[in-house]
């Protein structure tokens, strides 16, 4: 059991603490009386200054050198459009496509990462991409299989979002590994939140956003200070000790967690697909640490 609750500089206690929060993303966001792009746009301003909170006591400085911030801001901009396109790929369908879109991510990091590194993709990391595929696609399957609301077309266009955002993400973590290992995890994530804010500024809900319960700050400050500066940074902790491939099946615990945190908090009783799929990946996610331990 040790191997799974490793320091944080070792790359998996981070990653595993990545996952951890990010799960709860969604109990945060359901609860939030606010349009998916305020939400996106609100937790970005509150993880920078959490950021800047965090390097202030820490005496730390957030610069970037020169030749690096062009590459930072454009992998920020590809991080806002991810977050962006991954819910309107659940606006636009459902959260069950949504989710099964999105997390092909790690078949598009597994055909990604050799391209950086000038080799071929192995087959095993093919099939354990493909594996995890299979187990996201069990899980959602009961949803998927029992929703009678949803149309061809809608199906259709959440999987669009859900590719392009998974995409998107794949390629921007892939890139930060590889082009930006030398930055600190804590000055990539701040100037990444501060591009994403800027760029979702103009279509913010002001209106909506000056009349929020306080309730609802709560829950973004939580958002904002957790799910978003803590956990995004912790990924990139774990993508500058980890290859790409390891980080994206790993993730795909998020989903797993998910379907428990909402049947232990929302009282939402799993389906057996549910348990089934995530089974698989919890073996994958094992064996991928596993390996990897064995390997260093």
């Amino acid at each position: 059991m040790s191997r799974f609750f490793l320091p944080l500089n070792t790359g998996f206690g981070a990653l595993y603490l990545s996952v951890f929060l990010l799960s709860v993303n969604g109990l945060f966001a359901r609860s939030i009386e606010l349009d998916s792009t305020s939400i996106t746009q609100l937790r970005s301003v509150i993880a920078g200054g959490a950021i800047i909170a965090l390097c202030l006591l820490q005496k730390r400085s957030l610069l970037v050198a020169p030749r690096s911030l062009l590459v930072v801001y454009c992998l920020g901009i590809l991080l806002g459009l991810h977050w962006v396109t991954y819910f309107q790929a659940m606006q636009s369908s459902s959260v069950a496509v949504g989710i099964l879109a999105l997390f092909t991510h790690p078949v598009f990091t597994v055909l990604l990462e050799p391209i950086f590194q000038g080799r071929r993709p192995e087959g095993k990391d093919l099939l354990a991409a493909l594996v995890v595929a299979g187990g996201i696609t069990i899980m959602v399957s009961a949803q998927l299989g029992g929703s009678d609301q949803l149309s061809a077309e809608q199906i259709r266009t959440g999987v669009f979002w859900g590719v392009g955002s998974a995409l998107l993400f794949a390629f921007r973590n892939t890139a930060q590994k590889y082009w930006l290992h030398h930055v600190p995890s804590t000055s990539l994530m701040f100037h990444q939140v501060l591009v994403v804010a800027l760029m979702l500024a103009a279509f913010t809900d002001w209106s909506a956003v000056s009349g929020m319960a306080p309730i609802n700050w709560l829950l973004l400050l939580l958002l904002g200070v957790f799910c978003t500066a803590g956990a995004h940074t912790f990924v990139s902790v774990a993508l500058k000790n980890l290859p790409a491939k390891t980080v994206a099946l790993i993730s795909c615990l998020q989903p797993v967690l998910a379907a428990l945190f909402a049947w232990l908090i929302l009282a939402e009783k799993p389906a057996i697909q549910v348990l089934l799929g995530g089974a698989i990946i919890v073996a994958v996610a094992a064996f991928e640490s596993r390996t990897h331990h064995r390997s260093e």
